[in-house]
């Protein structure tokens, strides 16, 4: 959590004072933004995020993944990484392949990269499902519904190195029967942040708000909700 403070992945933007709110990949609307997806950039942040995801997955029994499917855009390096450090944790090859947003346009069209012609992969193979955060948890749904039902795989479990734990979100990760592992809780990050003298405590209790509630934290100002 440290970390993610002092390399300035965290923004909050003053709401109540006029400044615009993010715009996530949902359309939603929040106060807050924390750039996970940029760690890439900051090779002891990345590498320490990847080695505490693996240690997590071990943490919680998943001992019989098989194959590691990366969520474009940000969940692709972590994913790959994550593979390859549980590969030489197990002593056997964990497979990988990612998962575009949309189907390529020309060649295959293909939505899954990495598993055309690969006998490597098995059918009914286990799989996790890897994002570098998870907000509202649709891609995350998306992705696992892809592979369940197009994929013929085994899909219980996802991950993630940030979890916002907004209620939609763990909602809709109910409904599908998905348990999500990850390093970070978002509530956690900010009051570590408060705690360490990273935030203003005025400005973490907007993001706090938004995520009691993300769907009145929009209509109340105007925004539509995007379910």
């Amino acid at each position: 959590m440290h970390m993610l403070w002092m390399h300035q992945r965290v923004e909050i933007r003053d709401v109540q004072k006029g400044e615009e709110p993010f715009v996530y990949s949902t359309l939603n609307r929040g106060p807050g933004y924390v750039d996970v997806k940029g760690s890439v950039g900051i090779r002891p942040l990345f590498e320490l995020e990847i080695e505490l995801l693996t240690d997590r997955i071990i943490a919680d029994g998943l001992d019989d993944i098989e194959l590691v499917v990366g969520m474009m855009t940000g969940g692709a390096l972590p994913g790959f990484h994550l593979a390859y450090f549980l590969s030489e944790r197990f002593g056997r090859t964990v497979h990988y392949l990612y998962q575009r947003g949309a189907r390529k346009e020309g060649g295959h069209g293909e939505l899954d990269t990495g598993d055309r012609n690969n006998s490597l992969i098995k059918t009914g193979c286990k799989t996790l499902v890897v994002e570098e955060l998870v907000n509202f948890a649709g891609t995350t749904t998306n992705g696992v519904l892809y592979e369940r039902e197009e994929k013929n795989r085994v899909v219980t479990d996802a991950a993630c190195i940030l979890f916002y734990e907004n209620p939609v979100a763990i909602k809709r990760l109910a409904e599908h029967n998905i348990k999500l592992h990850h390093v970070v809780g978002l509530p956690e990050l900010l009051d570590f942040g408060v705690a360490k003298g990273y935030a203003d405590e005025n400005l973490v209790e907007q993001y706090r708000e938004f995520l009691r509630d993300p769907k009145v934290w929009n209509e109340s100002r105007g925004f539509e909700f995007h379910e």
